[in-house]
């Protein structure tokens, strides 16, 4: 018997004639395959851009200002072989403590002077209690810290320190990093901890760290760059701006040796912590290029002054910057260290000229210099540190 089987009729056309499907060949198959893969990605890469673009922006800080008429200082555009000058601002939002609006206080004040160009990077280290005199809006305390959340400028607050730099110092601002004294914590809890020299014995308040390289954790870490009190502090603010300089150090070995992941862990940290008008390829730009940084190419220095003196006479707490200095290298004033680090040298600027308070510091006064160190020497203590990434036993 034949096999019961069952064969489809073929379709008809409207004449009854079978109708052939069109076949596709392989290679349009394969095109069409190799555009939807391309349309996804360029969808992924998209969603990826904005969202890292969402990441780095101004916030509640605000822009600096570039069209003001009002502002001496006009922030510009740099090319790739230019200079950039950053302020990095740290904000303090300790709990318990009034700010108004929510800004914090300016707990530290980084200027970067960074020349593409020449591979060069030199920071100034300004004091948090620098006196900016009784015309600027302080809140009373007459201290740089204070700009931030007093200042006049309450739409892009940023402004009220990026403008008194300029006008006090005649140094330009071209953009602005602003990160919640928070961040740092979170930095060094996402590498795992970092790995810092601590030059001396510190204790106060239950905490306490011992002298030499120590592996920090976030707590630890903030403890280390934000103390100012003990034994050992007898210079206060001094002393921990001394101490900064050899986290900031340590965070710089560990960021050359970055990986994507570090990179990808990092993300939220600066979404939830920071703030910045640089642009994402500005970023991508400045980053790439620092990555050929060496110690020796990096300088630290603070603004020289002295403790002790109010011109306000009312009983409070102030640094006061010297200008004019005691004609030593130790004490060189102000106007001499910016004219040397921070400037073109055909464009000096006259200690006459700056726009700080013009106290004259009698000789009475112990003048604390601006301790100019490159990056490597900060490194060198009982033999300098490796590049370790990951922690070990301290």
């Amino acid at each position: 018997m034949p096999e019961n089987t069952y064969k489809a009729a073929p379709s008809k056309g409207k004449g009854g004639s079978a109708v052939a499907k069109p076949r596709v060949s392989r290679g349009k198959k394969v095109l069409i395959i190799v555009i939807l893969i391309l349309v996804v990605l360029a969808g992924v890469l998209f969603f990826l851009y904005r969202y890292v673009d969402g990441i780095f922006e101004p916030g509640s800080f605000g822009s600096i200002t570039q069209n003001d008429p009002n502002k001496k200082y006009v922030p510009r555009d740099y090319n790739k072989s230019d200079v950039v000058h950053i302020l990095l601002v740290g904000i303090d939002n300790e709990e318990g403590r009034g700010y108004g609006e929510g800004l914090g206080l300016t707990d530290m004040l980084l200027y970067m002077r960074y020349d593409l160009k020449n591979n060069q990077l030199n920071m100034l280290q300004i004091p948090r209690d620098s006196y900016v005199g009784e015309n600027y809006a302080t809140g009373g305390t007459g201290k740089i810290n204070a700009l931030l959340n007093c200042g006049e400028d309450r739409e892009n607050p940023i402004n009220n320190i990026a403008g008194a730099i300029e006008e006090m110092f005649h140094l330009p601002v071209d953009h602005y990093i602003s990160m919640d004294m928070d961040a740092m914590k979170a930095i060094v809890d996402t590498f795992g901890g970092l790995k810092v020299y601590v030059p001396r014995d510190m204790s106060y308040g239950g905490s306490y760290l011992q002298q030499g390289w120590r592996w920090l954790d976030g707590d630890a870490a903030e403890f280390f760059v934000r103390n100012r009190n003990g034994t050992g502090f007898e210079r206060a603010d001094i002393d921990r701006l001394d101490n900064q300089r050899h986290f900031y150090s340590a965070l710089f070995r560990r960021l050359l040796n970055l990986t994507g992941p570090d990179i990808v862990n990092l993300l939220p940290v600066f979404e939830h912590y920071c703030n910045t008008d640089i642009g994402l390829t500005d970023i991508f730009d400045i980053a790439y290029s620092a990555l050929n940084l060496t110690p020796d190419r990096v300088l630290f220095c603070k603004a020289p002054g002295t403790t002790g003196m109010d011109p306000g006479n009312k009983g409070r707490s102030l640094y006061l910057i010297d200008l004019y200095g005691r004609g030593t290298d130790e004490d060189p004033g102000l106007a001499t260290l910016l004219n040397t680090y921070f400037r073109d040298a055909d464009r000096p600027v006259a200690a006459s000229a700056l726009g700080l308070p013009q106290v004259q510091i009698p000789s009475g006064y112990t003048l604390y210099p601006p301790n100019v160190q490159v990056m490597s020497e900060v490194q060198e203590p009982e033999g300098g540190a490796d590049v370790d990434v990951e922690p070990q036993a301290a």
